[in-house]
């Protein structure tokens, strides 16, 4: 029974590579599972910089999720500018801000900006809030898209 192991073993090592046979259920010999290559961190960026939320629009134009505002700490009459370019949206803190943070503590998209990036009702955001430069900044599906698409076709070619 030893011999058979320890040739079960030998056979493992030569297949798989010693680094990837270690002991497995009951004593035996087992293969190391190997998962999905994990993509390196950029360094410089802290980890928890910024909150991410994924929201939609109402009606009105409105963020469901008021979780990026209480995050960036603005509060309900906090008066902000609201630029949108190339389907991405970035909320700045500004006094005389063309936009308010609603009484319930949401944020209105204009409609001008609503239209320059195609947006309507149910329409989803992603939308990243800086607390440490008091910005927002929201992407639309379509930029995510773009952005995975160049990104994939920039490694498929690595």
């Amino acid at each position: 029974m030893l011999r058979e192991v320890g040739q079960a073993a030998e056979s493992k090592v030569a297949a798989y590579g010693r680094d990837q046979v270690r002991a497995g259920r009951h004593g035996y010999p087992g293969v190391v599972a190997q998962g999905l290559p994990l993509p390196s961190l950029t360094r410089g960026l802290k980890p928890q910089a910024a909150l991410c939320a994924v929201t939609s629009l109402d009606l009105s134009g409105r963020l469901a999720d008021r979780r990026p505002l209480q995050a960036v700490g603005w509060i309900a009459g906090r008066t902000v500018e609201v630029v949108g370019r190339n389907n991405v949206i970035t909320v700045t803190a500004r006094g005389g801000g063309q936009s308010t943070i609603g009484r319930q503590g949401h944020l209105v998209l204009p409609s001008s900006v609503r239209r320059s990036c195609g947006l309507g009702p149910g329409h989803r955001l992603l939308v990243l809030a800086y607390p440490d430069r008091s910005l927002l900044v929201a992407y639309t599906m379509s930029a995510l898209e773009l952005m995975l698409s160049r990104y994939a076709e920039e490694h498929e070619a690595a």
